[in-house]
């Protein structure tokens, strides 16, 4: 009996080895430039590596790296060259690709630059390969097919083909179509999201994992004073927020032409996280009416002391409208569902929440008093009248959806135990 016990328990700790990320090579297909901005992307690498597994990160040379600690190296994405690339800053990037080539010669420290990426593959044996959004996974499954590995696809853009105009976007969206069906498995934000891939994409939803975009750990139960401090706003002022993208797409326009409307005791504070290009067209409007209830933060900031700037403001703002003959801002943005990393802060902070109408908002506020939804900016003035004079309440149920819903600590177990279940053994 002893030693059938002794001989149980070395194949329970047997099956937990190889069922882990310890001492797993991991790729990482991510081919934008924002991945610190991604609160989701940011918490899986850092689970990944606290499990025990070694990454390899193919991004932009030109992205912003959150501050990653552990086994993790950072590799150049593989982006073929191409003489046009969408637009003329795209295009202009891909021309000075042999430059960049070249820098990463001179320094093979700085970029461990040292095979291409299909010698790497040859000569590593990778475990796992996550492709993010098209270009990622239509490059991961390039290398999954090749080399026998499991590939995952984290979706956080839907692109669809009957929105797409151009032969490029085209010819990627088929791209995708392709690789997306070879994914062992398919990480989104939510079902509604989830439905809408399967259908475009011909996909099984048993192949589905849900993740919202959203940061991890316990609701912020302190507010701060950071941006009261630093841009010297009276206690008695009611700070409104507008974080993240201030463009047409997030209604700038009608933002500029509305707050001047506002009771006197609130203030807006937009914060891009970026410092925009001189002729953004929307802050000079916001420095040429310079308007006294108006407030401009363009710095970039730590996640830990964005949190710090969201926890100061009182109430948050998602405005996201839809745009035609972009693919970003058609379906993808009427179907936002769980998709906003800036709507998750917030409810952390215990901000309450102003939207504009849309079918994922309006179902959330059918559990969760979280906020207002406005369906025309002629009602925001009393939207905010009517949080504030309910604040408390709308406090707690926006945490309480944070809690319950978006936190990355509730719905990462479930995700672990998935990709633990692909993993190549």
């Amino acid at each position: 009996r002893l030693i059938l016990l002794h001989g149980l328990k070395f194949i329970v700790m047997l099956e937990q080895t190889l069922r882990s990320f310890r001492n797993r090579r991991i790729a990482l297909f991510e081919p934008y430039a924002d991945l610190a901005a991604n609160p989701t992307l940011c918490c899986l690498v850092e689970e990944l590596i606290e499990e025990g597994g070694t990454i390899d990160l193919f991004a932009p040379d030109n992205s912003i790296y959150p501050p990653i600690v552990g086994n993790i190296t950072r590799y150049l994405f593989p982006r073929p060259f191409s003489l046009w690339n969408r637009w003329i800053h795209g295009s202009r990037r891909n021309w000075l690709k042999l430059e960049h080539f070249r820098n990463a010669l001179r320094n093979l420290q700085q970029w461990k630059f040292q095979y291409t990426v299909e010698q790497m593959f040859s000569k590593t044996s990778y475990d796992l390969i996550f492709g993010i959004d098209g270009l990622g996974i239509i490059k991961g499954y390039e290398y999954a097919k090749q080399f026998n590995v499991p590939l995952v696809y984290i979706s956080f853009e839907i692109f669809f083909l009957d929105e797409l105009l151009s032969k490029l976007d085209i010819k990627e969206k088929k791209q995708e179509y392709i690789a997306s069906r070879f994914a062992n498995l398919i990480i989104i934000q939510d079902e509604l999201r989830g439905k809408l891939l399967s259908y475009e994409n011909n996909l099984p939803l048993d192949k589905f994992e849900y993740l919202p975009v959203s940061p991890k750990g316990p609701i912020r139960a302190i507010k701060s004073h950071y941006l009261r401090n630093r841009y010297k706003i009276p206690r008695e002022k009611t700070i409104v927020l507008q974080a993240g993208h201030f463009n047409n797409r997030t209604c700038a326009d009608e933002l500029l032409k509305n707050v001047s409307t506002w009771p006197k005791d609130f203030v807006l504070v937009v914060h891009t996280g970026h410092k925009p290009d001189k002729e953004d067209p929307y802050i000079r409007k916001l420095k040429k009416f310079n308007l006294p209830n108006v407030f401009l933060s363009i710095e970039a900031l730590s996640a830990e002391d964005y949190e710090e700037l969201v926890a100061s403001a009182d109430i948050g703002l998602a405005f996201q409208k839809v745009i035609a003959g972009s693919r970003y801002t058609q379906k993808n943005i009427q179907n936002i569902g769980l998709s906003s990393g800036k709507f998750s802060f917030y409810l952390k902070c215990g901000l309450p929440v102003i939207a504009l109408h849309q079918e994922s908002y309006a179902r959330l506020l059918e559990g969760y008093a979280f906020g207002e939804i406005i369906h025309s900016f002629s009602e925001l003035p009393s939207a905010l009248n009517r949080v504030q004079s309910n604040y408390d309440h709308h406090r707690t149920e926006a945490q309480r959806l944070y809690t319950e819903v978006l936190d990355f600590d509730v719905n990462w177990p479930r995700v672990l135990d998935r990709l633990l279940k692909i993993l190549k053994s």
